[in-house]
């Protein structure tokens, strides 16, 4: 059976999110799109056909800024139903898992809602390697868009699942003001994570039916991208 986030409390995830897309009039696509590129200078982190689905991101570990190297397109199934071109879907989990490969921890991808923050702190912008461009935000954010842009956002993840290259699935989080940004940048944990979302500063984590696939990269491994 694949663990597709780690056990939780629950959460009336939906409710919450919809309180807080009428409130303050955002979508993530919306929001995000709007802010700076990514400082990243790591190989093909912004894919592209001389990349071969092979590149790198940065992304928050253990306290750390760690590299993770992807190697595999996302992959997003039905059901759920989704309306994005990606058949990526957020609201709910997934209930078709990729055909090869170990699912593991979750990646948290972190979404600021309505704000900038600084360029230097974001280690994605709107086209990501191996990610998915567009979700559908419907179910989400007073139903918001079938087939919605995910914007600028950084990663973190809560192992580093021995290094191994697996499939990882994503949970969006809502980041509502710079100063919980940048909480979580100086933390660079998991832990600051559900903090922000029990003090108010970070909308509930939303599951999704997307799964990405990289490997953390370890000591004495460096980004050296496609030959």
């Amino acid at each position: 059976m694949m663990e597709l986030s780690r056990v939780r409390s629950t959460r009336s995830v939906l409710v919450l999110l919809t309180t807080v897309a009428v409130t303050l009039g955002l979508a993530f696509g919306v929001a995000a799109a709007s802010g700076p590129g990514t400082s990243s200078a790591l190989p093909c982190s912004k894919g592209g056909p001389g990349c071969m689905n092979i590149g790198f991101t940065d992304a928050w570990y253990n306290g750390q800024t760690v590299q993770l190297e992807y190697s595999h397109r996302f992959f997003c199934a039905e059901p759920p139903s989704s309306g994005a071109s990606s058949r990526c879907e957020a609201g709910r989990a997934a209930t078709v898992a990729p055909s090869s490969g170990p699912v593991v921890s979750s990646i948290y991808e972190l979404i600021p809602m309505g704000f900038t923050p600084p360029s230097s702190t974001l280690q994605c912008g709107s086209r990501c390697i191996d990610h998915p461009r567009t979700i559908d935000l419907s179910r989400v954010f007073g139903g918001m868009g079938k087939d919605a842009t995910l914007g600028v956002r950084s990663f973190v993840i809560e192992d580093t699942e021995s290094f191994q290259s697996t499939w990882w699935p994503v949970v969006l989080v809502g980041v509502k003001n710079l100063q919980a940004w940048n909480t979580i940048v100086a933390a660079k944990n998991v832990a600051a994570v559900d903090a922000c979302q029990a003090s108010g500063g970070c909308v509930s984590e939303v599951e999704t039916d997307a799964f990405v696939f990289f490997q953390v990269l370890g000591p004495g491994m460096s980004p050296g991208g496609p030959a």
